[in-house]
């Protein structure tokens, strides 16, 4: 067989002919090598949409996707298959369109669907632009997004108070904050004002000693003793205050270090607290930018290109037009089998479809022969059965007739002999000393009559 034979016989084979009936109606082999080629070019085209389907929706490699695209073909084959061979033809042309409608409406949807993808492949240049410009779309929304978001517009503010708060713990208690002690501050301020009064007093003392002021008279007298008394009385004032305040620092430091470290462990926990929310919020921050990621990676799936391929028809009439038409044209495609299917059933009725009908109402008949004749087979092997077991209950009344006479006739014997045994007994009994007391003869001569005549063969009943 030539490599054209065995690819014809296997497109009849896909077409479903009836090799029976080719070979009876030779021409009509074309017609259904033709039906399987278009079937397996179909199954192709599925094959095709498919593999490319999963290349772009689950970004499979090559030959899984191929693989996977063969598994579809042979379902849509499958389906296509049963189309055809299911379609059939009625006596009305309405009828057949009737039976045929379902039929079409079902071979449209799945060419729809194998189709879809093949429709995307085309316009894959123009989709892929469209894609980017989607995903900076989306790229600038989902950052405006984060920036409105409650969740995560205080995350800098609490950021600011943490290192505030951490660079406060850091430093402790400093001189400053010593000498910002409301007490050290008052003191400070009282020594300061007695320092000045005694550096005025000192003043004092020198002009009145120089003579450029107070009296005027230079030298020491009784007025600059006087306001030198009163230098020594400020100065010792001064000196004691200042004596005051070197006392008051290291008890002031030490009364700040006792409220700092109450102080520090409160703004610790306040640290904890905040850094705790920010990790919180950062944590959902990441989250919803890894699952923003993921979506702009998986962005190039089917919905996607569908979505892009839409927006491209509203801003591109011609496109959408351009669209349309390989869509319905690659929707025909998929649908050509049921469309010839029902084209061939709505003309007259070829050579190949009569012989097929003659060979269906042959396998017709012979399925009524076969049924009746084995019914009759039944029917007789019943009656026979029947007239058997007639036979076999005759046979065993008959011979359960005969062992009963049998068993009476055998138990009759057993009788008789019993009756002459004890007949004998007696007799010898008699014989050897005569009649026993009280022993009547009439009976025992009844007995030996009796005997006798039991004896004997009885005679027949009479009729």
């Amino acid at each position: 067989m030539s490599a054209k034979s065995r690819v014809s016989e296997v497109l009849l084979t896909v077409a479903g002919a009836n090799r029976q009936v080719l070979a009876e109606a030779p021409k009509e082999r074309t017609k259904q090598v033709a039906m399987g080629a278009v079937l397996v070019s179909v199954a192709s085209l599925a094959v095709a949409a498919a593999s490319y389907a999963l290349v772009i929706a689950l970004h499979s490699s090559l030959p899984w996707a191929l693989v996977g695209g063969a598994v579809w073909g042979l379902i849509i084959l499958n389906m296509d298959r049963w189309l055809v061979v299911s379609s059939p033809r009625l006596r009305s042309k309405i009828g057949t369109l009737g039976m045929a409608l379902p039929r079409v409406l079902l071979a449209v949807l799945i060419g729809a669907v194998v189709s879809t993808p093949l429709t995307l492949a085309v316009f894959s240049s123009e989709i892929n632009v469209e894609l980017e410009r989607m995903s900076a779309e989306s790229e600038n929304a989902f950052a405006q997004q984060l920036d409105s978001d409650s969740r995560f517009a205080d995350i800098g503010d609490k950021r600011q108070q943490i290192a505030g708060l951490q660079a406060d713990i850091a430093d402790g208690v400093t001189d400053a904050d010593v000498r910002a002690d409301p007490a050290v501050v008052d003191l400070q301020a009282r020594v300061d004002q007695a320092r000045l009064r005694y550096d005025d007093a000192a003043a004092a003392v020198q002009c009145e000693n120089d003579g450029t002021c107070g009296t005027g008279d230079r030298g020491v007298g009784d007025v600059s003793l006087a306001k030198m008394a009163e230098r020594d009385r400020l100065q010792g004032e001064w000196q004691a205050l200042d004596g005051q305040l070197t006392a008051l620092v290291p008890e002031v430091r030490t009364q700040l270090e006792a409220e700092e470290a109450t102080r520090t462990a409160d703004q610790q926990a306040t640290v904890d607290r905040l850094q705790g929310e920010v990790d919180a919020a950062e944590t959902q921050r990441s989250a919803a930018i890894a699952s923003h990621d993921a979506e702009q990676e998986n962005s190039g799936g089917i919905l996607a290109r569908l979505s892009a391929l839409e927006r491209i028809q509203d801003r591109d009439p011609v496109l959408g037009t351009a669209h349309l038409l390989l869509f319905l044209f690659l929707t025909a495609l998929e649908c050509l089998p049921i469309f010839f299917k029902t084209m061939l059933a709505l003309a007259p009725p070829s050579l190949y479809e009569r012989l097929m009908t003659l060979d269906e109402e042959r396998v017709e008949a012979r399925a009524r022969l076969r049924q009746q004749t084995e019914y009759e087979e039944a029917e007789t092997m019943a009656r026979a059965g029947i007239a058997a077991a007639e036979a076999r209950a005759a046979r065993t009344l008959e011979a359960e007739s005969k062992a009963t006479g049998m068993v009476l006739d055998a138990q009759l014997a057993v009788t008789r002999d019993s009756v002459r045994r004890w007949k004998d007994d007696q007799r010898s009994r008699f014989t050897a000393s005569g009649p026993a007391p009280g022993t009547d003869q009439a009976l025992l001569t009844a007995l030996e009559e009796e005997m006798a005549g039991a004896g004997r063969p009885s005679a027949p009943p009479a009729t």
